[in-house]
């Protein structure tokens, strides 16, 4: 059995302590209560370490969940275990607060969610991922490489219109200037970032939004 890391440790325990406090979960048959438990442990641990990459030092994350139940991004040096608490309180608050009828409807969910994280975990976002992406985003810019995958910067690219859009990623380093050279070691780097954080993204508010209706 794998060993946790310290963000699906921290994100499991916040799991079960939410649901501890729900009366409705405690009602379900003890199979049901498993499942549930694993499919929110599952969801909890990628909404806080996407990627093997803590979300709220990932730009553009989801990174605290505010109280009024809207979504903030933030990327600041805060407490990991206060970071966790709150990022899972917000997303499966509304658990807690279920009927019996409505946890059963939520299990449902966080196993339809549970599954989309299984697939996210089948395609890691690798540099590959990246050029992809990059390539299907930005096809004025890059060309793809049809058999070695290696990406370019298109014969025709306008390089100074291409660093203020690109300049919107989140980028390790200043972008002032663009060759070839920087499409690896800054912009796809960049991109991954991007990509994870929307799936993040994505995650959260698929539990959001499903919990709401």
């Amino acid at each position: 059995m794998p060993t946790l890391s310290k963000a699906s440790t921290l994100a499991d325990r916040q799991v079960r302590t939410l649901l501890a406090l729900s009366p409705s979960y405690r009602q379900l048959p003890p199979e049901r209560q498993s499942q549930i438990a694993g499919d929110m442990a599952k969801i909890a641990g990628y909404l806080v370490e996407p990627e093997g990459t803590p979300a709220h030092r990932l730009p553009g994350a989801i990174a605290v969940v505010a109280g009024g139940g809207g979504l903030e991004d933030t990327v600041k040096a805060v407490d990991f275990p206060e970071f966790v608490g709150a990022l899972i309180s917000g997303v499966f608050q509304a658990l807690v607060e279920s009927s019996i009828d409505q946890m059963e409807a939520y299990g449902e969910l966080l196993s339809n969610v549970a599954d989309t994280v299984d697939q996210f975990a089948d395609d890691n976002v690798s540099d590959r991922t990246a050029r992809d992406w990059l390539a299907r985003t930005y096809p004025e810019y890059f060309q793809r490489d049809a058999d070695s995958g290696v990406l370019t910067l298109s014969s025709n690219c306008d390089r100074a219109e291409a660093i203020t859009r690109l300049r919107l990623l989140p980028l390790p380093c200043s972008l002032k200037r663009l060759s070839t050279a920087h499409i690896e070691t800054v912009i796809v780097p960049a991109a991954r970032s991007r990509i994870t954080a929307s799936r993040q993204q994505l995650v959260a508010t698929m539990v959001l939004m499903g919990a709401n209706r």
